[in-house]
């Protein structure tokens, strides 16, 4: 990796994730929802058969899907693990019946938005801005070898003198 660049800061292959929870297009809502929350993650990519990631899908999605009230998105939600999380059976909870035959292809975002292996800390976090996402994936030779979350970004602001 090259070392940081102290105008442009970290790299995407400095900061990002390798280890990337990935579920299948035919994976179940509630399986989804299960995991998402398990893993305190706000979202994963969708993987096609052949293992290829094909989308995104989202506590935002599992909101918008299933709350009746669901507040815009431009607004954001604060609690998303509490208020999607099954179990307490309160109003409140966004909870995806057992029995749905709804799947992770049915509701996922198809746009995949990625930045290269190379890329600055500043091109991370404008791109992100721009596209209004709290993830990238990180590409090297047209294959993803990671993945960069908001969360990171912020993180590698919060460590630059």
């Amino acid at each position: 990796m090259n070392p940081t660049n102290a105008t442009n800061g970290p790299t995407a292959g400095q900061i990002m994730h390798t280890e990337v929870l990935t579920v299948s297009e035919s994976t179940s809502l509630s399986d989804v929802q299960r995991l998402l929350c398990d893993y305190q993650i706000s979202g994963a990519p969708v993987t096609d058969e052949a293992g290829h990631i094909i989308g995104v899908v989202s506590m935002r999605d599992l909101i918008d899907r299933y709350a009746d009230d669901a507040p815009p998105r431009d607004r954001g939600v604060h609690d998303f693990y509490d208020m999607v999380r099954p179990g307490d059976g309160s109003d409140d909870d966004v909870v995806v019946p057992e029995d749905s035959e709804d799947t992770a292809a049915d509701i996922m975002t198809a746009q995949v938005h990625s930045v290269a292996l190379e890329a600055p800390l500043v091109e991370i976090a404008r791109k992100m801005s721009e596209l209004r996402v709290h993830r990238l994936l990180v590409e090297q030779g047209g294959k993803h070898v990671g993945l960069v979350t908001s969360f990171d970004v912020l993180e590698a602001l919060g460590a630059m003198n």
